[in-house]
């Protein structure tokens, strides 16, 4: 699909959000107690922001190419260019953070097939390993998988009713959301009603698949009817704010990170997180680029910048944090702690992410776009003109 600018700029909104979480753990703000620090650990949302965008830009091809009765897009080329846009930027940042941080574990055989490969989140010893944010990147490459053989399973039961079409698809998502939630309820519920421990289940795709559906569910939405630019952009920030305010001092949740959860403040923040996720989401797909509130905050130029370095801001700013924290610079910081060092992050972080982005992920995207043919050859030389009065060269037989 072509790129949506206010889309892009939620995507530096989430990467930020993640970023602010982490600098107030680091900073302590976390510890500080307050409604200050119970906002500032809430804005961890910003990973249900990143699944919904996933699910949302990821199936609007093979829904629309449903609906019009296209073949579905070439595996092939989507998975690689999935590879493209994450595996050299990721392992880039894990292994610069393993070399200069000394993250245990990381650059060993085992811990070359956990990490390098995507499967940190399948065990309780690595799951906060290597890069710790990295758990997300971990099931958002469990959902690339997931999604082309969800959308050839739908596309098994031909029709050429749109109508008919777009029911299924809605009832199937209806139906895989449901399922992930119980997925989400069942461990929740095998151990203590107070303290619900967030175990690989609890980790995996299974247990996100409802964001993923929100998206894709947008996603339908958009390919039948384009929405009011006019209405749905302050109808989405509003539900995404009550979402916020709920569930951040609502819901008896307190102002640490990795405190615990009861089983119903643990499924709630869970669905909080996924409407906050589909508020915003649903915001930025139907606002105007440049018009309106919504339309001109996220396609801001600076915005916009920040969203096409996201992914490099998500991969590096806790190695910042964790460098800023050894080098002693976090203890320096007495004014405003967490301010300061949510910003001295972002710079670092930002710079850090657009030499990769410039440098790594941009051209390696371009070449992998390229249609790789074979040059055709050069034309043949046209024969000389014939002289008037000099008859034809007869061919040589």
């Amino acid at each position: 699909m072509r790129r949506h600018a206010p889309l892009d700029g939620l995507r530096a909104v989430a990467a930020i959000a993640v970023l602010l979480t982490h600098a107030a753990i680091f900073s302590g703000l976390a510890t500080a107690g307050g409604d200050t620090a119970r906002y500032a650990q809430r804005l961890e949302v910003g990973v249900a922001i990143f699944f919904v965008i996933s699910g949302f830009v990821l199936y609007r091809p093979f829904v629309t190419a449903h609906l019009d009765g296209r073949p579905l897009p070439l595996l092939g080329r989507y998975a690689g260019r999935r590879a493209l846009r994450i595996v050299p930027a990721y392992w880039l940042a894990l292994t610069v953070s393993a070399i200069a941080l000394g993250l245990a574990g990381v650059l060993t055989f085992r811990g070359f097939v956990t990490y390098y490969g995507f499967g940190q989140i399948y065990s309780q010893d690595t799951l906060t390993g290597g890069l710790v944010q990295a758990w997300t990147l971990c099931v958002e490459v469990t959902f690339y998988a997931f999604l082309p053989v969800w959308a050839w399973l739908l596309r098994r039961r031909e029709s050429s009713d749109r109508t008919t079409i777009l029911r299924r698809e809605a009832l199937a998502l209806v139906a895989v959301a449901a399922a992930s939630l119980a997925w989400k309820a069942a461990f929740a519920w095998a151990g203590s009603p107070e303290n619900v421990v967030d175990s690989p289940w609890l980790h995996s795709l299974p247990a996100y698949l409802d964001q993923f559906a929100l998206g894709m569910g947008l996603a339908v939405l958009t390919a039948w009817r384009t929405p009011s630019a006019r209405v749905v952009p302050a109808l989405g920030i509003a539900v995404a704010v009550i979402a916020f305010w709920a569930v951040s001092v609502r819901i008896g949740i307190g102002y640490k990170l990795f405190e615990p959860y009861t089983r119903w403040q643990y499924l709630g923040r869970h669905v909080l997180y996924a409407t906050v996720g589909i508020g915003l989401v649903a915001a930025a797909v139907s606002a105007n680029p440049g018009q309106g509130v919504v339309g001109r905050a996220l396609s801001d130029r600076t915005v916009r910048f920040l969203g096409a370095i996201s992914f490099g801001i998500y991969l590096w700013h806790v190695s910042v944090l964790e460098a800023l924290k050894r080098t002693g610079v976090l203890g320096e910081l007495t004014w405003h702690p967490f301010l300061l060092a949510a910003a001295l992050t972002l710079v670092i972080s930002s710079a850090l992410a657009a030499a990769s982005w410039y440098w790594l992920e941009r051209p390696l995207l371009r070449a992998g776009s390229r249609p790789w043919r074979r040059a055709p050859l050069p034309p043949e030389p046209a024969p000389p003109p014939r002289s008037p009065d000099r008859p034809a060269e007869q061919p040589r037989v």
